[in-house]
């Protein structure tokens, strides 16, 4: 079963895209995403400073151009989960904010979910976690094992980051096992995951 989060219900740029500050004014941004992220940033997130001084790591993550999924995406998700274990099926998620702070480049959290850590708690609740979690956002591929749920979570390298004449996209293929093999080209490595196991 394949399941899309939208990472921007809950954020400063849902009614429509642009930056804080320069391309959207302070009028046009989301007045409650607005609130949450500016309380857990001690700048001003509508000037082009937004990060400066927020420390490596999650705490780094409360910056405009992420956002969270509402409580209601994530009952959304505990039911999806619930149903796809009662008839055996295994998930794969897909999401354009990364989901784990260890999937951020050298876990530096600036790409990551602001409530992440509610969305964890609904995977480790499940009886049978997704198989994998694919995100961007970052533009620079990584990967990580969730230790509690063996969830695999990837980063997927971005095509615009990538050398002239070069590539960064991947075919995943859902293995009979519940396992995934990815067969990457250019920047995005091939992989086969399972829980517990990464080859």
């Amino acid at each position: 079963r394949v399941c899309v989060l939208d990472p921007y219900e809950v954020s400063v740029l849902s009614r429509g895209g642009g930056r804080p500050g320069v391309e959207l004014s302070p009028d046009e941004l989301d007045e409650r995403a607005l609130a949450m992220c500016q309380a857990n940033n001690p700048n001003d997130i509508t000037k082009e400073d937004f990060a400066r001084g927020l420390p490596p790591g999650p705490a780094r993550r409360w910056v405009p151009f992420n956002g969270a999924i509402s409580e209601a995406q994530l009952q959304w998700l505990r039911d999806t989960l619930h149903e796809a274990d009662a008839v055996g099926e295994h998930t794969l998620l897909f999401s354009h904010v990364v989901l784990h702070p260890e999937a951020t480049p050298d876990g530096n959290g600036f790409t990551l979910l602001w409530n992440y850590e509610e969305l964890q708690a609904v995977f480790r609740e499940s009886a049978r976690p997704p198989v994998a979690a694919f995100c961007g956002h970052a533009h620079i591929g990584c990967a990580t094992e969730d230790s509690e749920t063996g969830m695999h979570h990837v980063t997927l390298a971005s095509p615009l980051e990538v050398e002239p004449d070069s590539d960064a996209c991947a075919i995943v293929e859902a293995l009979s096992d519940g396992g995934l093999r990815v067969r990457g080209r250019g920047a995005v490595p091939s992989a086969e995951l399972r829980r517990g196991l990464r080859v």
